[in-house]
């Protein structure tokens, strides 16, 4: 019989120097995938030539519940070509018995959202993308992964305003894409290492800011020549002081309006933020 898994035997959290750690509460969903980026070419006479490439190692994840310190390793606050001291995680479907156990290194982020949606049971969501230049087995049974013990935060727990006004926020998305790229330098390197990427860096930060709302909001805003830029603040309290979160979006501007024409619904304008003029970084500061 071959072997069969399931959740209950999928782990997922961060490792340094072969002790796991927690990142989050829980994981809902996710994907490691390694891409060999394999060479392919047809020739003449029937002929097939085939190579590997570099490995292209990818984790991307959906959880709740991640310290405001890991959160801010995919917002950074100063310009550079790569976040310092980004984490190793440990990734395993591993019964005991039965399965693997990886420890991805080498790795940069690639992309986050944040996100809430409506109604009485929504709940703030965080999706990671991450990239590693390097995977590595380990037996079977050798960690276990772990998890922390916080709350989160559902929507009865946060507040969006700007200039401290409410404006009836229903359901909100913060993006942030760092535009990672694989350096695959032709450096030295060692026997059945020369697949590996030398590394993984930023090239942009892009940020944007979605959500729909009760109240017009921006409307009035969209007229005239120039933008007056503003802050929004998003304020998560779920009553334990240590896990509060603020996030605020450093003068950003309407990008979008949208006003659905509803015959029998609530309204719910939708509205679109980027950042306004000036720097690319520390344009969402996390607190």
């Amino acid at each position: 019989m071959p072997n069969i898994f399931n959740g209950q035997v999928i782990g997922l959290s961060k490792t340094s120097g072969g002790t796991p750690s927690a990142f989050c509460r829980a994981v809902s969903g996710g994907t490691f995938s390694r891409n060999p980026n394999n060479v392919v070419k047809g020739g003449i006479g029937g002929q097939r030539h085939v190579r590997k490439g570099a490995d292209e190692v990818s984790l991307d994840w959906t959880c709740v519940g991640p310290a405001k310190t890991d959160l801010a390793l995919w917002f950074p606050t100063t310009v550079g070509v790569q976040v310092a001291s980004f984490p190793d995680f440990l990734v395993e479907v591993d019964d005991g018995s039965n399965g693997c156990e990886l420890v991805v290194s080498g790795g940069q982020p690639a992309s986050c959202t944040i996100s809430v949606g409506e109604g009485p049971d929504a709940e703030v969501e965080y999706s990671f993308s991450a990239k590693f230049t390097t995977a590595t087995e380990q037996a079977v049974g050798t960690d276990v992964a772990v998890y922390n013990s916080v709350l989160g935060h559902t929507i009865n727990d946060i507040t969006v305003q700007q200039a401290a006004a409410d404006y009836g926020i229903l359901s909100f998305e913060l993006r942030g894409d760092l535009g990672i790229a694989m350096v695959n330098a032709m450096d030295t390197k060692a026997s059945d290492s020369q697949t590996i990427p030398t590394a993984y860096a930023i090239t942009k930060q892009d940020v944007t800011f979605t959500c729909s709302s009760t109240d017009e909001w921006q409307l009035d805003s969209m007229d005239g020549d120039t933008w007056t830029a503003g802050d929004i603040v998003i304020t998560m309290a779920n009553g334990t002081g240590a896990e509060d979160i603020m996030i605020t979006l450093d003068d950003f501007v309407p990008d979008e309006f949208n006003m659905p024409l509803e015959a029998e619904d609530i309204e719910k304008f939708g509205h679109s933020f980027i950042p306004g003029a000036g720097t690319a970084y520390n344009r969402v500061q996390i607190s």
